[in-house]
């Protein structure tokens, strides 16, 4: 009798548990994403998920979906960072943001701060073109938001680094890229246009590389920033750290192929050097200098290149 009665507890107490589990599932992965509906977004609400010390950001909401992984080489020493964004349809797809609406190209700041300000969840660095614009050189066909800044460039192919081919943003979310002179201003405004970037070179078009540009261009060791697409709503965004101990740099071409094993069809070189940076949620993730040097942010720029609306981005505080 006391055999089959302490059977019966065990019995009981197996039912029990097994009916906790079902009440109380496994936990997830730490910073694995909620579930998502069938578009692969959240139906309400925003997640942020922040691990600098794995090297892992992820952010999701309605309309985005972004994660970020930095990838470690010891051989030659890179540190880089590669982020993947989807954007719902119908949703704001990428485009530039300006530092003060009114004052525009008159107007800059850390890029930290400029995503602070306008709530941007990603962003790098752009074309750095108010520099071109103050110093009275070639600025290359510049738009932003379906106005015309500058339309004076170099002829295809040019010497000059950068050669100032174009990245053109369209509302529908599809990113195109141009020789510095195959379109004009006109011509891309009236192909639909929003915003249109001049720095260069391309990189990926029809899925194809630019190797003439590889080989000419960018070949030294820098710090690098570059956006691809996938297909319009799919992005793969791009930051490689330099001149720095734990990462040399390198040239626009390892960022170039890197977007192509991702299955990017379109790639752009934007500004590197002391310009180049990503952001999310208000917070550098890339390191400028080593420690104690006292810099730690990014050149400061008029615009940045954002995808994304957040209000959980805090006001103030380190760039970190």
């Amino acid at each position: 009798m006391k055999r089959r009665l302490t059977a019966g507890l065990a019995g009981l107490l197996l039912a029990l548990l097994l009916l906790m589990g079902a009440a109380f599932p496994a936990r997830a992965e730490e910073g694995a994403f909620p579930e998502l509906n069938g578009a692969g977004f959240l139906d309400g609400g925003e997640f942020v998920y922040e691990n600098p010390e794995e090297g892992v950001w992820r952010y999701a909401s309605s309309t985005l979906k972004v994660e970020i992984f930095r990838r470690e080489q010891a051989k030659p020493k890179r540190v880089w960072y590669e982020a993947e964004v989807w954007c719902a349809e119908g949703s704001e797809m990428p485009h530039m943001v300006f530092n003060d609406e009114e004052k525009r190209f008159s107007s800059a700041d850390y890029p930290y701060k400029i995503c602070r300000k306008t709530g941007t969840v990603l962003a790098l660095s752009s074309d750095y073109c108010q520099t071109r614009m103050q110093q009275k050189i070639r600025v290359g066909v510049i738009i932003r938001n379906g106005e015309i800044y500058s339309e004076k460039t170099w002829p295809a192919k040019a010497s000059k680094f950068p050669n100032l081919d174009c990245l053109a943003l369209y509302p529908d979310g599809d990113l195109q890229v141009f020789y510095s002179n195959e379109k004009t201003a006109a011509e891309l405004l009236e192909g639909g246009a929003r915003d249109v970037l001049a720095f260069g070179p391309w990189l990926i078009r029809d899925g194809e590389l630019n190797e003439s540009a590889l080989a000419k261009y960018g070949r030294s060791k820098a710090p690098r920033t570059a956006i691809g697409m996938v297909e319009k709503g799919h992005y793969f965004f791009m930051m490689l750290e330099g001149r720095i101990k734990r990462s040399q740099g390198d040239s626009i071409r390892f960022l170039a192929e890197r977007m192509m094993e991702r299955g990017c069809k379109v790639g752009f070189n934007l500004d590197g050097g002391d310009t180049s940076c990503i952001v999310f949620m208000g917070h550098q993730l890339c390191r400028m200098t080593d420690a104690g040097s006292g810099k730690k942010s990014s050149r400061r720029t008029s615009d940045i290149l954002g995808v994304g609306f957040s209000e959980l981005l805090p006001a103030e505080g380190d760039p970190w």
